[in-house]
């Protein structure tokens, strides 16, 4: 889907990102579909760019492993990552915690490549919990 051509018209635009997004979701989330028309519709009038969303895709592919750079990242760090991520599997995750010393790794079960509303508690609480033992450690 990713990898498709780019929509020729307004309406297959909207139409395709619902459909990209119930993908990388993984699941049926009403709240988040509700918005999805509102969403595609900013993104569609803010001006989008095709050829920059193929750069992003051939510079991730080119830039190869970052795991020994993790090595030497020393800021309180917070990985989470969903366990059904269709695009990301969860074990890149779990590597990327694994890689940063100290780092913290929250799997969030059941979720995709999407931050669903209905796990927005979830995420915002561990964010918080983390952002404040952080404060507390460099008081």
């Amino acid at each position: 889907m990713l990898l498709a051509p780019p929509p020729n018209t307004r309406e297959e635009y909207l139409d395709r990102f619902a459909k990209t997004w119930k993908v990388l979701r993984v699941g049926s989330f009403p709240e988040d579909e509700a918005r999805d028309r509102f969403r595609a519709e900013t993104c569609f009038e803010r001006g989008l760019s095709p050829a920059g969303v193929g750069r992003q895709l051939r510079a991730i592919l080119a830039s190869g492993s970052r795991s020994q750079r993790l090595h030497s990242v020393t800021a309180p760090t917070l990985v989470i990552h969903g366990t059904v991520d269709p695009l990301v599997r969860s074990e890149g995750g779990k590597d990327t915690a694994a890689s940063i010393p100290g780092a913290k790794l929250l799997m969030v079960e059941g979720m995709g490549h999407a931050l669903p509303i209905p796990m927005w508690p979830q995420i915002i609480g561990a964010i918080a919990d983390h952002a404040h033992g952080a404060a507390k450690k460099a008081a």
